[in-house]
């Protein structure tokens, strides 16, 4: 338990304020974490319930100390990310809904996804997931915390950690 206290507080002095509800949504454990994350911090042992006010729980602490996450986003690490990547990023609207091309069954560590649009993408986590074929799904690319990306495929309950390598 502590090591998960300690990994919320951490999250919530890393988050700038306005990614917990600036746009009026409430803060969500399940889209902000990867699969693998999710797992490694045992948060897919607790009930909906549970998470449900894990969520609360978490929004209320980035309204109550939006001094620390304004500090934490002005940090020196921040600053000395590279400036193009983040500037080409802003200018993109996500989430991002595209097909993918061709028959999906699946991840496994190192898996390439085709989209409709010519972007490519590539599996950044080492998780694996296998299904029955489905024939050019409908993905959906959101933004996750610090320059991450996650796809999920229209079906399958589970995300992948990504990364763009042709845009």
């Amino acid at each position: 338990m502590k090591i998960l206290t300690h990994t919320l507080l951490l999250a919530a002095v890393l988050l700038p304020p306005s990614f917990a509800s600036a746009d009026g949504q409430d803060f969500d454990v399940l889209k902000s974490m990867s699969v693998a994350d999710f797992r490694a911090t045992g948060l897919d042992k607790l009930s909906d319930a549970q998470i449900k006010a894990l969520d609360a729980w978490f929004q209320d602490y980035q309204r109550q100390h939006p001094c620390t996450a304004a500090a934490a986003s002005a940090a020196p690490a921040v600053a000395a990310m590279p400036a193009a990547p983040v500037a080409a990023a802003a200018a993109e609207t996500y989430p991002l809904s595209a097909h993918l091309v061709g028959k999906f069954t699946g991840w496994n560590g190192s898996t390439r996804f085709t989209l409709d649009n010519g972007e490519v993408w590539e599996q950044v986590d080492d998780s694996s997931l296998s299904t029955g074929g489905i024939m050019n799904p409908k993905v959906t690319i959101s933004r996750g915390l610090i320059n991450s990306y996650y796809l999920s495929v229209e079906g399958v309950r589970d995300m992948v950690l990504v990364k763009r390598i042709k845009p």
